[in-house]
């Protein structure tokens, strides 16, 4: 990967995560900002030739059609002071349309942004030609696809998800247990794109897709970004095992006020976020006579900057009660942006090492990781480190 490009195209370009990660990517290329965050330029990593930031090229989908740098400056993520110096490069950056179905939040199934068709069949085909225009255009031979958009509704996976040939044909007849971001997937591994679910979706928990990528080498990664709280809760619960401390309690509260936070307050859509929040300890400690609580609440002055409060209560010496309590003020697109690259960069080294499927040595940047469980931030890391050693 020395010398070619790699598109990166990203479902929802323009949220917040998106933009950051992109209008992030093109300061650092020109050297305004430093790389803090983006753990695959740490030596480890060094001698596998990964893909420079500088061979990136950036596109995607998204319901709103607006330039990059006037979706950057209403999002007030970065500074206007850093935001100024690639305004030139953001607005050259826009949306395709993106592709919708009934798990969708209603809003986003309303846009004008969006391919106009109800035939599930001719999403996944106009999403294929998407990208194939795409690489053509900029003279690609490999993209990666990365999902970032907005929560979809839960559903259960039955027996149409079992296998590709019954996923298709239920595909043809428009199936209502087929979500927007199966036709993502579908359409990233049809055209040999790695796919990376940054999102709560049940999109790769899908037997079909994962068996169908596993079987063209294509790539997996998911779910749901391990960017903050849930990444100091898997360290904590680490330390606490390692230490035989008992926990007996652990309560987390969010604040955000992002469209994100907005969403997730819907119990449709939230459902799943909490699962994986949720669902991080028990597989790290091995056993689970605690309470463990988690509270999203959408308070719109926050914005893209996130607070998090823990109390975590255990068991010392003698059987003594002791109690930790964490402040978290992170930023969410900030924090997630540098994982985003780091997974695009491993991702297109998993393939070009053969690597299809569901790429498990991964599950360090997941919450509920794909594939495996939860085993704590270091382990995780482990993991990774005896990989690319």
């Amino acid at each position: 990967m020395k010398n070619s490009k790699l598109g990166v195209l990203m479902v929802g370009l323009n949220g917040a995560t998106a933009n950051t990660t992109v209008a992030g990517c093109y300061l650092i290329r020109k050297k305004l900002a430093p790389a803090y965050g983006l753990m695959t330029n740490e030596p480890l990593f060094a001698k596998h030739q990964l893909v420079k930031l500088d061979q990136l090229v950036f596109g995607g989908w998204d319901f709103a059609n607006r330039d990059a740098a006037r979706v950057a400056d209403q999002q007030g993520v970065i500074p206007p002071a850093l935001l100024n110096k690639v305004t030139g490069d953001l607005k050259k950056l826009k949306p395709m349309p993106g592709v919708t179905t009934a798990h969708d939040v209603d809003l986003f199934r309303r846009q004008k942004h969006a391919h106009k068709t109800n035939s599930l069949g001719k999403k996944l085909e106009l999403l294929i030609a998407n990208i194939e225009r795409f690489k053509k255009t900029h003279r690609l031979d490999k993209t990666v696809v990365v999902f970032t958009g907005s929560p979809l509704k839960q559903f259960k996976p039955g027996s149409l998800h079992q296998n590709i040939k019954s996923f298709k044909q239920a595909l043809a007849r428009n199936h209502a247990d087929i979500t927007s971001g199966m036709l993502y997937a579908l359409a990233a591994i049809e055209t040999g794109s790695p796919f990376i679910d940054f999102t709560t979706n049940t999109t790769l928990e899908v037997k079909a897709l994962v068996d169908y990528a596993k079987s063209k080498k294509v790539p997996l990664a998911g779910k749901d970004g391990k960017t903050g709280q849930t990444m100091i809760k898997t360290a904590l619960a680490q330390l606490l095992k390692i230490k035989n401390l008992k926990l007996t309690g652990w309560y987390s509260t969010n604040l955000l006020g992002n469209p994100d936070g907005q969403i997730l307050s819907l119990p449709e859509y939230g459902q799943n976020k909490f699962k994986d929040k949720l669902g991080v300890l028990q597989p790290i400690l091995k056993y689970s006579d605690f309470d463990h609580s988690v509270d999203i609440k959408y308070y719109g002055p926050r914005g893209d900057n996130k607070e998090a409060w823990d109390n975590i209560d255990f068991l010392g010496w003698l059987g003594q009660p002791m109690t930790m309590k964490i402040n978290w003020l992170g930023r969410d697109s900030i924090l997630a942006a540098p994982l985003i690259i780091d997974l695009v960069r491993l991702m297109e080294n998993a393939q070009r090492k053969g690597r299809g499927g569901l790429q498990t040595h991964l599950a360090f940047f997941f919450k509920n990781p794909l594939g495996a469980k939860p085993q704590g931030l270091f382990k995780e890391y482990q993991i990774l480190e005896k990989l690319y050693a």
